[in-house]
């Protein structure tokens, strides 16, 4: 077991110190600090040599990363490299065409291209030097294979080992699609299946790494705005400097130079199209992307939520401001009345007291003390039932005649009487003052009069346009509906602007209308129809446009014919009918498509059928076609 030797005690520590200083805390002081970092050196080089971050990353910091990338030559990766199988058409090559040629399938690396490494490319073109050099042909063959597959190997090095050359094959390097996926899915297609590959075989490309990957459904919000951020500001190293066109035949200074400009613009048009590209899959996606519609729902909730939550607020504070300044007009209400209350007692109280002064008008001899407390209950009744004004006379008249206590009787029982001339049903209140035959009198009178008022509010008049919806209402909530007569009163009641009815009364005229149109006499709607069809407003409206009460014009070949029972039997239509029909034949002509066109005509006439209406159009028809034969 290992022993560790722990250092001596400070002399300075007693066992009795809590905490003791062994050096003294230094004293602070101001120093300059000198930024120092690659990104610091970088934006001093741009600001000396006025360049932007993207010129700078290409001449200083690319050849950098380049250089990081490289890999020792014993890398196990390069050792256990296998090459792709040396095909015929490749051994038939022509080196002079070696910038047409696939680099990476030539040195055998066609499944990794652009990720193969240095060490890996280098260790391939040992192999494929090994195998293909033309020593090792002489020596393996008669000699009649020549040397040209070699020198496409010594070609392909050249360009893959260099890192500058290699980044502009790697930008037109054919074997690799820059095609974008349609710009619409099949149902069978996954977004990210078919758009993921493409942004990351892209990526390559990028200044900018590491690049943010297309994600899946359940990717955050953050991370896919931050994609598309990304994605729509791309900074791409691609070049077509691998395409240019040299002439190496000629020595022309300006024919070098013309074809120079040439090759720049050519690498300008194609840098231009490129980016197009690069923004058209980035459009594209986002207007695939389910989660962009996905997160604009959600935030279109949010909105509608936040919107119905203001208007509720605002409701509330609303019903609150509502509720405030009902309650502060009760409350004023309250306090007018009891003004007014406390005004028209101070003026009652001096009637009162003159009153009881003169023992309430009564002999002295027969005044009791219940007769005291009748007549001055009935005191405070009358003078409830009179304003301040009839109050104020009323006293100033008592005044006159006091002391006279028979005229201050007389005055008063008169006033009694006109009170209950009024309001009759004050009458139980009085049996002192006056004689028991007047109030028996104003009581009848009173029952009378809320008698009258019941029977005259449960027979409330029917107007024809009230009598028409009735109809209708019935047709269209027929028996079985729940509640059907509450449901039939509500819908005339918000239809039509009439008062609310009672279920019974609605049951009552229903019956009545239909026993009215069964017997055949509907005597009640044509009278109110006609009181209605009398007025200026609907005189014009409800005129037939024809006259159909006339003879029937039969022609001679049909005088044979007999009249049918049911038109024999069918009671006369009035005008007013007539223009009903014509005006619901208008608004359901026979280009009307629902299958329940004679129906809504039978509704709009009121007081007939469906089997009627058609009966009616028929007979019309007839009645027509006769004239004209007759013409």
């Amino acid at each position: 077991m290992p022993t560790f030797t722990l250092p001596q005690v400070p002399a300075s520590l007693t066992g009795g110190s809590v905490a003791v200083v062994h050096a003294p805390i230094s004293k602070t002081a101001t120093a300059h600090i000198q930024a120092v970092g690659e990104h610091f050196t970088s934006y001093l080089r741009r600001r000396q040599d006025n360049s932007t971050e993207s010129e700078d990353y290409e001449k200083h910091g690319l050849p950098r990363a380049l250089a990081r990338t490289k890999l020792d030559d014993k890398s196990t990766t390069a050792e256990t490299l296998t090459l792709d199988e040396v095909t015929e058409d490749l051994l038939q090559l022509n080196p002079a065409e070696w910038k047409t040629q696939d680099h990476y399938r030539v040195l055998g690396l066609s499944e990794l291209r652009f990720r193969a490494t240095p060490a890996q490319i280098k260790r391939a073109h040992q192999m494929r030097a090994l195998q293909f050099h033309p020593d090792k042909l002489a020596m393996a063959s008669d000699g009649t294979r020549s040397d040209g597959f070699f020198k496409c190997i010594q070609k392909a090095h050249d360009v893959l080992r260099d890192p500058a050359k290699r980044r502009q094959y790697d930008s037109v390097d054919r074997a690799i699609s820059d095609d974008i996926p349609k710009a619409r899915l099949s149902p069978d297609q996954d977004f990210f299946a078919v758009y993921g590959p493409v942004f990351e075989r892209e990526s390559r490309f990028s200044k900018r790494q590491p690049v943010p990957l297309l994600g899946d459904l359940d990717t955050p919000r953050d991370d896919m705005e931050a994609f598309y951020r990304f994605w729509a500001s791309f900074d791409s190293w691609r070049l077509f400097d691998y395409l240019d066109k040299v002439k190496e035949q000629t020595e022309n200074r300006e024919e070098k130079r013309w074809q120079e400009k040439k090759n720049k613009a050519e690498r300008a048009r194609l840098k231009k199209e490129d980016n197009k590209r690069i923004s058209d899959l980035v459009q594209q996606a986002m207007a695939l992307d389910p989660r962009v519609e996905m997160y604009r729902e959600q935030e279109r909730q949010d909105k509608e939520r936040k919107r119905l939550e203001r208007e509720s607020l605002a409701r509330q504070a609303e019903s609150e401001r509502a509720a405030a300044e009902d309650l502060r007009a009760r409350q004023q209400k309250q306090e007018a009345e009891e003004k007014s209350r406390l005004a028209a007692e101070e003026k009652r109280q001096p009637v009162r007291a003159l009153i009881a002064e003169h023992e309430f008008m009564a002999d002295p001899d027969a005044l009791t003390s219940a007769m005291s407390t009748s007549r001055a209950a009935e005191v405070d009744i009358l003078l409830e039932n009179m304003t301040a004004a009839a109050i104020s006379e009323f006293h100033q008249a008592l005044l006159a005649k006091s002391p006279d206590r028979a005229q201050m009787l007389e005055l008063v029982t008169g006033e009694i009487r006109r009170a209950i001339d009024r309001t009759p049903a004050v009458a139980m209140g009085f049996s002192s003052f006056v004689r028991g035959a007047e109030v028996v009198q104003g009581v009848k009178q009173a029952q009378k009069d809320s008698s009258v008022r019941q029977h005259a509010k449960a027979q409330r008049e029917w107007s024809a346009k009230e009598l028409e919806m009735l109809t209708k209402a019935a047709n269209k909530f027929p028996g079985g509906t729940v509640n059907r007569w509450e449901t039939i009163g509500k819908w005339l009641a918000q239809h039509g602007g009439f008062k609310l009815r009672s279920g019974d009364e609605l049951l009552a005229k229903t019956s009545e209308l239909r026993k009215g149109a069964n017997s055949g006499s509907g005597s009640l709607v044509k009278e109110l129809q006609n009181r209605a069809a009398s007025t200026p407003d609907n005189a014009a409206l409800n005129q037939a446009s024809v006259r159909y009460d006339g003879p029937t014009l039969i022609p001679p070949q049909q005088t044979h014919q007999e009249t049918p029972k049911d038109a024999a039997l069918e009671r006369p239509w009035s005008t007013n009918e007539q223009g009903q029909l014509e005006r619901a034949l208008q608004a359901y002509p026979p280009s009307y498509k629902g299958a329940d066109r004679w129906d809504k005509i039978a509704e709009a006439v009121v007081g007939r059928t469906r089997k009627e209406c058609k009966s009616r159009v028929r007979h019309l028809a007839e009645q027509v076609r006769s004239k004209n034969v007759v013409k």
